[in-house]
Parts: structure tokens; sequence; C-alpha cells
């Protein structure tokens, strides 16, 4: 029952961070084109172009490392793989979870004071810019959540690499 629950919420993260990066990125083609066509033709003006490109880009970029986080496609090292004998590959897998945690926890925490000492506004839209920041401490949990998922895996053997998916179910 916890797993399929695991499994149905792992399943709505990985379409929600898909869905996310696909959606930026139409999004950044979207401006960056309406840029060219505004410098070939300069009828109309673009304000506020540049703050909307950076909100874009930063949630893309972590939103991208989380789906790859997610399916362990981050980090690999594949000849550890073949010169190490099954429990060296399992201590490895659990190392490499275990550090994988630590830079996911930092990301966390330090993002969310990042987000927390945000005094910024952008100057055209007017809106906070933690906002923008928020995706370091959002994704840094998401992050934290399938390293602790990995590391389990890993410990109990269910991971057979280091660089297995990480997923929740």
């Amino acid at each position: 029952m916890i797993r399929a629950a695991l499994a149905r919420l792992d399943a709505a993260i990985a379409r929600a961070c898909r869905w996310v990066v696909v959606g930026c990125l139409l999004g950044l083609f979207g401006l960056l084109s309406l840029g060219i066509v505004q410098r070939a033709v300069p009828v109309f003006t673009m304000t506020g172009y540049d703050e909307l490109v950076e909100l874009l880009f930063a949630w893309m970029t972590f939103a991208g490392a989380v789906a790859l986080w997610r399916e362990g496609a981050l980090y690999r090292v594949d000849i550890a793989d073949r010169l190490l004998g099954p429990r060296a590959r399992q201590a490895l897998a659990v190392l490499t979870h275990l550090s994988m945690l630590a830079i996911a926890v930092m990301l966390t925490l330090v993002g969310w004071d990042f987000v927390r000492q945000s005094g910024e506004t952008t100057p055209f839209l007017q809106v906070d810019k933690a906002w923008w920041y928020a995706a370091i401490p959002v994704c840094g949990m998401l992050m934290a959540g399938y390293s602790v998922a990995a590391t389990w895996r890993a410990m109990h053997g269910e991971l057979d690499t280091a660089h297995e998916a990480a997923t929740l179910g």
C-alpha cells in the first residue's frame, strides 16, 4: 500500500519535472524567438524579457537535474561496475547515494537560506526574486528524497549498481 502510494508520487514528480522542463524550454524558445524578431523588425519592445528568461532558465535547470537525479543518470562511473565484485558494488552504491544525499541537503539548506535573505524585486515585473531562487531548495528537497530512497534500496541490495534509478516506488 505504501509502496503503491510512493510509486504514484514518483510518477507524478517525474511527470511534473518533465513538463516543467518542456514548458520552460518552450518558453525560452518563444522568448528568444521574439527577441530575434524584435531586433530584426523593431516594431515592438519587450520589457522584462531578461527577467522571464532568468526565471525559466533557473526552473528548467533544477527540474532537469531532479529528473536526471531520479533516473540515476546524473553521476555514473561505469568502469567501477565492471571492476568490482557484488559486495564492493553495493558498498560503492551506498557511498555514492550518501554523497548525493549530502549534496542535496546542502542545496536545500543553503538554497532556503538564499530564498529567505532575498529581498530583491525584479525591476519590470515587480515580483520578489524569491520565486526564482525557490527552485534551489524545492529541487534540493526532491533530490534528497530520491537519495534517501536510493540509499535505502542500495543498503538492502535492491540496487545492483551505483547508478540505477532512485525511484520511490
